[in-house]
């Protein structure tokens, strides 16, 4: 189905009914990553996940900030009538769900599961926790070329892939039309909103990320006693794509303490 926002339309799949469960695409992604837990769970709950405008199978111009996503994620969850739901979010994803509660604090949410991404990308001599060599001087060169290496450590599934790769050879994602979003990600401080945040959440962090030092998730926990943290093994980024098996088990037992 498609849902509007403004200037575009949100192309969306939902499955199932009962309990919402709505999944965050991360920077330049497809709905179609989370093909594993729409199939596991769609048979007892209602999952949700949608491409980001101007990205996948929706329409308009690709967002240029977080803000704007957090906005479109508010129209879908009132279009769709979604009651509580449970907001997974992977990688700028998570950004998206920071700036969400941010902008709509009254909005009721069961929880929320943040996967592998720290809260603050850019690294500082008291914050170690970034992303692999971003500081505030190299922000420039990261936007224009990406860190090269793989994403995952083993590939994603195959059905995961399979379905992936189909949507992105439908949709091919330009990066750069996407730059002022990656910067805005990129420059974001979200310690604060997590270090107030009063609803259950889960971070999911892979031990073998290519992308940040784990550290993170346990900083945080120090801080806020809402918080916690799963490591999952033998992976890397795209968790829930590369060992769903373990990441659906990881959110099964996250739904049932915060029903």
């Amino acid at each position: 189905m498609m849902i509007k926002v403004p200037n575009a339309k949100l192309s969306v799949t939902v499955q199932g009914t009962g309990r919402p469960i709505v999944f965050l695409n991360g920077y330049g992604s497809y709905k179609e990553i989370w093909t594993a837990q729409l199939t596991a769970f769609s048979r007892q709950v209602q999952t949700v996940a949608f491409d980001d405008r101007g990205q996948g199978e929706s329409t308009g111009s690709i967002a240029t900030s977080l803000t704007q996503l957090a906005d479109d994620l508010a129209v879908l969850l009132a279009d769709l009538k979604l009651d509580r739901p449970l907001l997974v979010a992977h990688s700028m994803g998570a950004s998206v769900l920071w700036a969400f509660r941010q902008q709509y604090p009254k909005i009721p949410v069961s929880g929320l599961m943040v996967v592998d991404q720290s809260p603050k990308m850019i690294n500082t001599p008291d914050w170690p926790f970034g992303y692999h060599g971003l500081t505030s001087r190299t922000v420039p060169v990261q936007l224009r070329r990406p860190r090269a290496g793989h994403e995952t450590l083993h590939g994603m599934a195959p059905a995961v892939i399979n379905a992936f790769i189909r949507a992105e050879n439908r949709q091919p994602f330009a990066r750069t039309d996407g730059l002022a979003l990656l910067k805005d990600h990129f420059e974001a401080d979200w310690r604060g909103m997590v270090l107030q945040e009063t609803m259950p959440t889960l971070f999911v962090t892979a031990t073998q990320t290519p992308y940040f030092n784990n550290g993170y998730g346990q900083w945080l926990i120090r801080r806020n006693s809402h918080l916690r943290e799963v490591m999952i093994q033998n992976c890397g980024h795209d968790i829930m794509a590369e060992v769903p098996e373990a990441f659906n088990q990881t959110l099964r037992h996250f739904m049932m303490q915060n029903q």
